[in-house]
């Protein structure tokens, strides 16, 4: 029988306090997740800004077409809204490529920390000590990592899209899509985290790609059981998470401080359910 929902959390709960106390790179794993927080709040503001740039590059037709009509004593006001037209465009081009700039720079920043955090997290999977040792292998295994959840985020990505050119306006035809589109990303998501324990005990990419293994295992465990462990864990993280963040001042600092812990526990709680499910 598969472990049980409880007693996975008491394991993985037991395994992180272990790491807590033998594990001496705890300040590297803050440093990550604070970069990684950094650079998509970097990347949030840069978007935001990006639009903003858009829209005094390109204003309104109605505020153009009012804009030729008014004059201003002494001087035209359509030459006025001309030479502001032309300082506007200019301050909104120096503004867009300012902000592809940051985004790009802030994408490349936590694209590097995430391939270390998830390198980190590979040995979690596989249950071996945790350290800093080879890091150059563990960059490029948290690369690899990455690669095999964007394969399986694929059919996802592609049907999502496509089934957005259909008749968005119709009720039926977006609950229908919606419902397709819920169905594919759990099954993806499982899959994914699936793929990449596999591929962290036995080392080999080609092993992520095992489906018929993959689902054996899951099957093992049983698809439901195993979304219903997955959603009840993910509220759990969820309602920390929100807890942390409702703290006055320093709430988004404990959040950044806490994650590599959660990173930990999260790891070891799906690694004991596919172990589980391997065993059976």
């Amino acid at each position: 029988m598969a472990i049980s929902f409880g007693d996975n959390l008491d394991k993985s709960f037991a395994y992180t306090n272990g790491a807590f106390k033998k594990f001496s790179g705890w300040f590297i794993l803050i440093i990550l997740s604070a970069i990684i927080y950094g650079a998509t709040f970097a990347m949030v503001f840069a978007l935001i800004a990006f639009l903003v740039g858009i829209f005094m590059a390109f204003p309104p037709m109605d505020a153009q077409l009012i804009n030729t009509v008014d004059t201003v004593t002494g001087m035209s006001y359509v030459e006025t809204m001309s030479y502001t037209a032309g300082a506007d465009a200019m301050l909104s081009g120096l503004l867009i490529g300012g902000m592809l700039i940051l985004m790009l720079a802030a994408t490349i920043v936590m694209l590097l920390a995430s391939f270390f955090l998830s390198g980190f997290i590979l040995r979690v999977y596989r249950g071996e000590e945790l350290n800093f040792k080879s890091p150059g292998k563990m960059f490029w295994q948290g690369i690899v990592y990455f690669v095999i959840v964007c394969i399986y985020m694929i059919p996802y990505s592609i049907v999502s899209e496509l089934l957005m050119y259909g008749p968005i306006w119709n009720t039926g035809y977006l609950i229908i899509t919606g419902c397709i589109n819920i169905f594919l990303c759990i099954l993806s998501t499982i899959l994914a985290i699936n793929a990449g324990i596999r591929y962290a005990k036995e080392g080999k990419f080609s092993a992520a790609f095992q489906i018929g293994k993959l689902c054996s295992i899951i099957s093992n465990i049983g698809w439901l059981r195993y979304l219903g462990h997955l959603i009840l864990f993910m509220i759990i993280i969820g309602a920390v998470q929100l807890l942390l963040m409702m703290i006055p001042f320093i709430g988004v600092l404990l959040l950044v401080v806490a994650v590599p812990f959660i990173s930990i526990y999260q790891a070891k709680f799906f690694a004991n359910l596919y172990e589980s499910g391997e065993a059976l």
